[in-house]
């Protein structure tokens, strides 16, 4: 996967994953200067809650983090821009196969895909998601 190394490349609310770590995922909240530290750093609230602090750095507040410890700053070059549904889920199972997707071939996977797309879809309407 292509790292991306300009901080510009982020927005706020933007889904990314550690560029070392693809299942470490969070959102960008905070893209910018930290007080002490030169260059643009990305404050990013992680999904896991496995972080550093809680998106504030020695008494300044750069973002709301959803807990004490779920926030950290990093720099672009160590982040990837957010990952599909289909990538996500292999990257989540891949690992870990069972007896059963032991032998899934990239078509299942996407045929796996269609069939919640489809699902999802026929709960909500088609125009209530278009």
């Amino acid at each position: 996967m292509r790292s991306s190394s300009d901080s510009s490349t982020f927005k706020l609310d933007q889904r990314v994953h550690s560029t070392n770590d693809p299942r470490r995922i969070g959102t960008v909240k905070y893209i910018g200067p930290v007080e002490g530290h030169p260059g643009t750093w990305v404050g990013v609230d992680w999904d896991n809650g496995e972080a550093k602090h809680d998106g504030s750095l020695n008494g300044v507040r750069y973002f709301e983090a959803r807990s004490q410890l779920s926030g950290s700053f990093v720099r672009a070059q160590n982040l990837t821009a957010g990952i599909s549904f289909i990538e996500a889920l292999y990257i989540r199972y891949r690992d870990q196969p069972t007896q059963e997707d032991e032998g899934m071939s990239a078509s299942s996977w996407v045929f796996l895909y269609v069939i919640i797309t489809f699902s999802f879809v026929l709960s909500f309407g088609y125009c209530s998601i278009a």
